[in-house]
């Protein structure tokens, strides 16, 4: 008799183990078994352990040289400014260096009054002689002016019209940076819905890459077209470094926002958020990552509305709703009103779409603005049509 109650707690024991948990809020990632779950834990809070030192946050400020062992034709050492206001204006910059730094990336694009300026001279060059310490290619230069404080200046041409930018953006919340903030179980849970295999953890092993956000001003004019445009905006500056490679990417959405006043979330009063949701490919289907800050710190985004809901037809949303939670709240709601004009840029010969635009939102009844990007891979059954309601 006792073998046998024995032997049901056993058996009992092992379905426990082997069954795979639902998570009741609905939201994603929700994980494999939990004996999965278990082992991707240990796995991922291992590795945050025992992250070299080109994974720090000291590196916020600065170029990143590729790092050893890191394939010098995938690195990618990014740096982006990005302002919005209440009346539909927006720009974003970006400088992303590959190649070892002998190519750029050269991003300036904005929306006054419903036009749209882009620059001409996308991707450029550099020489071999050119300063590692200098952030700047095609005219477009970053300089770090004091601590936060940044000045952005550009003279070139803008929609093939001379132009020139001179703005200066200033931190306004706590830095957030994956390698300190991501939520090493929602991670954990995106890769416990994975197949595992050898070549599996040898794929997300390498791909290691580092990301710093901040809510922050920007100042400044910019002259296009004849016409001086002030700036008077609040956005996000951003620096990514570590391995990229587009065409890993199925499709993600990146939303960079700014509240009219701050939300009070678990004893922070909440100024700045992004909300990412990504579809990796062979290495994690469904990530949530972000943050939300404030003066008194920063929170990440562990879990989120299946990205498949959004945008899972290959059409570009001009309205949508994002679900999400940070550890210890509850679901908050992100209604997100994308409009028109939108910019796209093509990465990798083409074979990667980032597609951006204004957007209004609100986050749990309070209203704000800020950029919402979409990224699909070419040939993966997605195409990247921006509809508005009436066309």
């Amino acid at each position: 008799m006792v073998s046998i109650v024995l032997s049901i707690i056993v058996v009992c024991g092992l379905l426990i183990i082997f069954s795979r948990p639902r998570r009741r809020d609905g939201l994603a990632p929700e994980g494999g078994s939990r004996i999965k779950n278990l082992l991707a834990v240990a796995m991922v809070k291992s590795g945050v352990k025992r992250r070299p030192d080109w994974q720090s946050i000291s590196l916020a400020d600065s170029r990143v040289p590729v790092p050893e062992g890191v394939d010098e034709n995938q690195y990618n050492d990014s740096f982006v400014f990005h302002g919005s206001d209440a009346h539909g204006n927006t720009i974003l910059t970006r400088l992303g260096f590959r190649g070892g730094g002998r190519e750029a990336e050269v991003w300036f694009w904005g929306v006054f009054g419903g036009k749209r300026f882009a620059n001409d001279n996308r991707h450029v060059a550099l020489t071999g002689d050119a300063d590692p310490s200098v952030i700047e290619a095609a005219d477009l230069r970053y300089e770090r002016v004091a601590e936060g404080t940044w000045r952005i200046t550009f003279t070139g041409t803008l929609d093939g019209a001379d132009a020139s930018v001179d703005l200066t953006w200033s931190a306004d919340a706590a830095m957030y940076c994956s390698a300190d903030h991501m939520d090493a179980k929602s991670t954990a849970l995106a890769m416990a819905e994975m197949p595992w295999s050898r070549e599996y953890f040898e794929r997300i092993s390498s791909e290691k890459q580092v990301r710093i956000e901040q809510g922050g001003f920007l100042k400044g004019q910019v002259t296009a077209g004849g016409e001086v445009f002030d700036v008077d905006m609040r956005g996000i500056r951003d620096h990514s470094w570590g391995k990229r490679d587009w065409t890993f990417l199925n499709r993600y959405t990146w939303n960079v926002l700014a509240l009219d006043k701050p939300l009070d979330v678990l004893g922070i009063g909440v100024k700045y958020l992004a909300v990412s949701l990504v579809d990796y490919g062979d290495s994690f289907r469904r990530l949530a990552s972000g943050w939300l800050a404030g003066d008194e710190g920063v929170l990440p985004v562990s879990f989120a509305t299946d990205l498949m809901e959004i945008g899972g037809d290959g059409v570009i949303p001009e309205r949508f709703t994002v679900k999400f939670r940070v550890p210890g709240s509850s679901v908050m709601t992100l209604e997100m009103d994308r409009h028109q004009p939108e910019m796209p840029w093509l990465m990798q010969d083409g074979n990667f779409e980032v597609n951006e635009a204004w957007c209004g939102i609100t986050l749990d009844g309070r209203s704000g603005m800020g950029l919402s990007e979409f990224g699909y891979a070419a040939g993966r059954g997605y195409h990247r049509p921006f509809e508005e309601e009436g066309e």
